[in-house]
């Protein structure tokens, strides 16, 4: 199944039988067949016909709309997940304090242990890290102790900023600075990279929290906001570094994006060559092979997110507990 990134501005994407067709000035640039669609993922100033609409709709095919800069817009949803007994669970068990502390302890714990194995790999170069992979290490184990969801979002911020000091550091071994996480908008090439990809990161994790049954907007770690994907945002913490993080850093190192790639818009953002570039190398992460922790099958990254969202609609179920994917 293809994933169909449209970039070229002012392209139109039109209907032709069982394809879809993306021109410009009446020119063909690409066409694919919708059968063979899982997802389209359109980026600025992209045209569909009415008939584009209704068939992308009529085959659940989840789209996406981004800004030019990459800022998530919304998206064409199919019909919500029919599974509506999962989904009264899901909803019942806001209402268990204990469920949803535990939880977040989980997802948390997972991300924290994610970042220390990323940031063990770059430190191979001798980039003096063990301090802050030591103080990570510390507050993977208070994680357990914390007594309240203010708690544990409280040490998740703590320690994002010890973790992206210490990324910071891989990156100025690619010429390239990262002073501190800064989101809207970013304001750096880094900030923008890491921007865009967890953008692109939430919007495969939003379509397969759907695809399984569970509410997207109804999280357990996250707060509650109006029109805030909260599960889809849970269950994209653990991934952040093993996925984006590490894919911004190849990208930059191996010199594949340079700062000619990037302008000045609503802050700094790629060109479109620039976005080709990034998409490419994200897609490839995406479709790598690895042996799931928990599991140990092979399976892609997007096939292991898909594997965490199940287990997690398990455990909204009482069946199975909730068991983040930490890489060793």
């Amino acid at each position: 199944m293809a994933i169909f990134y449209a970039i070229e501005q002012g392209l139109v994407l039109h209907k032709e039988g069982e394809r879809l067709i993306a021109k410009k000035d009446n020119k063909i640039i690409k066409f694919l067949h919708f059968h063979n669609l899982e997802q389209v993922i359109l980026i600025g100033r992209i045209n569909l016909t009415p008939s584009v609409i209704f068939e992308l709709l009529k085959r659940n095919i989840d789209t996406v709309f981004l800004t030019h800069s990459g800022r998530y817009l919304g998206r064409l949803s199919p019909i919500a997940g029919k599974n509506i007994e999962l989904r009264i669970r899901q909803y019942e068990s806001l209402k268990d304090k204990f469920f949803k502390l535990n939880l977040a302890k989980k997802i948390v714990k997972g991300k924290i242990e994610n970042q220390r194995l990323f940031l063990r790999r770059i430190n191979r170069k001798g980039l003096g890290l063990e301090d802050t992979i030591l103080k990570l290490r510390a507050f993977s184990e208070r994680i357990k102790e914390g007594n309240s969801l203010d708690e544990i979002r409280g040490m998740e911020g703590i320690t994002s900023r010890i973790y992206f000091n210490g990324y910071a550091k891989g990156l100025a071994e690619a010429g390239i600075e990262l002073e501190k996480r800064e989101r809207r908008p970013p304001k750096d090439p880094a900030n923008a990279l890491l921007s865009l990809g967890y953008t692109l990161l939430f919007s495969h994790v939003f379509s397969l929290v759907n695809l399984v049954g569970l509410d997207p907007y109804i999280g357990f770690f996250h707060a509650f906001d109006y029109g805030k994907p909260a599960l889809a945002l849970d269950l994209m913490e653990e991934w952040r570094p093993i996925i984006v993080d590490a894919v911004v850093m190849n990208t930059f190192n191996l010199k594949v994006i340079k700062r000619e790639d990037f302008v000045m818009e609503e802050g700094v953002c790629l060109t479109r060559d620039g976005w080709r570039k990034f998409i490419a190398q994200f897609e490839r992460k995406m479709t790598e092979k690895i042996k799931h922790p928990n599991q140990g099958v092979r399976l892609t990254y997007r096939g292991c997110i898909e594997a965490q969202a199940r287990q997690l609609a398990r455990h909204v179920k009482g069946e199975e507990e909730y068991i983040p994917a930490v890489f060793r």
